[in-house]
């Protein structure tokens, strides 16, 4: 979608660096281009010190949510630019990412040492030449074209990361930093499905903070290197989304008596696990959670699976959610196949046959009990046996005798109602799939009466009619109610809703509100001709159409927000104070310049059409 400003947490000018990306053409010149650990003599970004010749800085890459089965594009490239005009690649080797895996993690694309210094600008570049996106129609994954806003393919879009005034990023050696790159699917990309083949108009727009805790799980993934176990760690050789090869930097792991590992299909804690981990040995694959700990600059690892218990290697592998169980023969939708030391791809239907002899365990659980029977529909899995029909229509990955791992689970749904110590929900999505989706035969479950099981979780401020999102697992088959156990909830609300209306699709509007003042607000003209498919307000799961009955308010939160208004130019211009955004945008409406978007983010009432937003874009065409 064209244009939205995403940025999360407070506006702290001072540690968050916030950027607003516009694609043009052409590509950086005069890269200095370094590797990771081995890439200087003088500075070991394994073990970094303040005597070292080079900073260190790790770079994360997430994205906020939007609404794709798959979103796959290769970047190639991201720099920064030093104040004396030094152009530093961060990315040593392009990298393939299903940006859609992402919105609920962050991914360390590379570790990489840096001369010190100030750092003002950057760019990425991003290849769509052979991108997969595919988009929801009618319950069914469907591949769309990528237009740029001119309604041309996109090859490659070279996105400027343009820096707000006043800030920039200083490195300074012993400190190693992270760089979070946050790439916005919902604000970067207006979807049209009203054609035989769906099209998606690109206009990139993504988010920088530097140290900034954006609650997410942070994941970093290679082949192990070296385990230390005197100083609780281990090292790997990067290898962001299933690269085969780069020198992507050699990052300390450091874990904890209560980390997890699932270590060739057995299960492990503690001290334990990183012995486990030694005697598996150099080479061996590695897909490590945690956090990053701001006071050490460490990365903090929770869960640590290794050898075959990772995608990628001498196993086939396929992760989706299970949408029917029929004895044995499982199907799974919105399927990740990773073929055997081979990338990643998207299918949307895969069909998975088990057995007894199945190897069963749960994300961030020692326990070994788990057998096929904990398989059921809705639950988020990941298969790993051997694809025994390689045909895209009807493949067929056999895990007899295999490795099946039940993860993490998010349910969209409304509140039904609350009682004590669960929560009765009307289910609209599971794993981001709609539940028309899902044949519940055999379960027990009825999705429009559907029992979690929330045990301590606080219940406080959920009220009935509320959309949540859960996350959690889904009861074992046939043993329902309850039908799932959360393990967290989240309830959208009092926040985090977002509003979107589109107009780029017809040109363009002169006039998108009804009125426009720094006391009252902005009323948006529901009835304005030129408005496209997207108007909608998204609050986690549940959306709901915008129309011309209801004109939304949006008024700014009580706290200090982010506004900004985006220039066909393409330059950004970022106000904190309402007012000055709304005195600035009353002269930018001109009644020539055309408002291609309205974006904002916060609280909802869906009751009076009004938003209390702590950050809104208004982007011209």
């Amino acid at each position: 979608m064209s244009g939205m400003l995403r940025i999360s947490g407070a506006v702290v000018l001072s540690t968050a660096i916030i950027l607003m990306l516009a694609a043009c053409g052409g590509g950086a010149s005069g890269n200095l281009s370094l590797g990771g650990s081995s890439g200087s003599t003088t500075t070991d970004c394994t073990h970094p010190t303040r005597n070292d010749q080079n900073a260190c800085l790790y770079t994360g890459i997430t994205d906020a949510d939007g609404q794709f089965d798959a979103y796959i594009v290769t970047v190639d490239s991201i720099t920064l630019t030093r104040l004396d005009g030094t152009v530093v690649n961060l990315l040593p080797n392009s990298a393939q990412v299903d940006f859609s895996q992402y919105t609920d993690l962050a991914e360390f694309l590379s570790l990489q040492t840096v001369p010190p210094g100030t750092y003002i600008k950057g760019s990425m570049v991003l290849d769509y030449s052979n991108a997969d996106i595919e988009v929801d129609v009618n319950g069914v994954a469907t591949p769309a074209t990528a237009m740029d806003a001119s309604g041309n393919p996109i090859t490659k879009l070279t996105v400027a990361i343009n820096l707000a005034s006043g800030n920039s990023l200083t490195l300074v050696p012993g400190v190693p930093q992270l760089f979070g790159l946050d790439f916005d699917l919902s604000a970067s990309n207006l979807v049209d499905t009203s054609g035989t083949t769906p099209v998606v108009t690109v206009s990139p727009v993504l988010y920088a903070q530097v140290d900034a805790n954006s609650g997410k799980t942070l994941q970093l993934r290679g082949p192990l290197a070296s385990v230390d176990a005197n100083n609780d760690e281990f090292a790997l050789a990067l290898r962001p989304f299933y690269a085969r090869s780069g020198n992507f930097g050699s990052p300390a792991v450091h874990v904890t008596s209560s980390t997890t590992y699932l270590i060739n299909m057995q299960s492990y804690t503690g001290e334990a696990g990183l012995a486990a981990l030694s005697a598996a040995g150099a080479t061996t694959a590695v897909l490590a959670r945690g956090t990053f700990d701001f006071t050490s600059n460490e990365f903090v690892a929770s869960e640590v699976d290794a050898g075959s218990s990772v995608p990628g290697g001498i196993l086939d592998a396929v992760e989706g959610v299970v949408t029917a169980v029929n004895g044995n023969t499982l199907t799974v939708r919105g399927a990740t196949l990773i073929r055997a030391q081979q990338s990643a791809v998207f299918r949307d239907n895969v069909t998975v046959t088990d057995d007894a002899n199945t190897i069963v365990r749960e994300q961030g659980s020692t326990a070994t009990s788990f057998t096929t029977g904990d398989i059921s529909v809705g639950q988020h899995m990941l298969f790993m046996g051997t694809l025994t029909n390689t045909n895209a229509a009807s493949l067929a990955l056999d895990v007899t005798g295999g490795f099946a791992l039940l993860k993490h689970t998010r349910i969209g749904a409304t509140v039904n109602s609350i009682g004590t110590g669960d929560l009765n929900l009307n289910v609209q999505s599971l794993q981001g799939r709609p539940v028309s989706l899902f044949d519940f035969t055999g379960t027990g479950s009825n999705p429009a009466s559907y029992l979690v099981n929330t045990g301590s979780l606080s219940l406080s401020g959920i009220a009935s009619g509320d959309p949540v999102l859960v996350s959690g697992f889904v009861a074992p088959f046939g043993a329902a109610p309850p039908d799932f156990t959360a393990a967290s909830i989240a309830d959208y609300q009092a926040a985090n809703a977002h509003l979107v209306v589109g107009y780029v699709l017809n040109g363009g509007t002169t006039a998108p509100f009804v009125s426009l003042d720094a006391s009252a607000g902005m009323v948006i003209d529901m009835s304005n001709t030129a408005i496209g498919t997207a108007h909608f307000v998204r609050q986690g799961p549940v959306f709901t159409n915008l129309t011309s009955a209801l004109n939304p308010t949006i008024k700014p939160a009580a706290s200090v927000g982010l506004y900004a208004i985006k220039q066909a130019n393409g330059s950004l211009q970022l106000y904190v104070t309402f007012s000055g955004f709304v005195t600035a945008l009353q002269s930018d409406l001109n009644g020539s310049a055309k408002v291609e978007g309205v974006f904002a983010s916060g609280a909802y009432d869906q009751a009076t059409g009004i938003m209390t937003a702590d950050r809104i874009a208004v982007v011209f065409q």
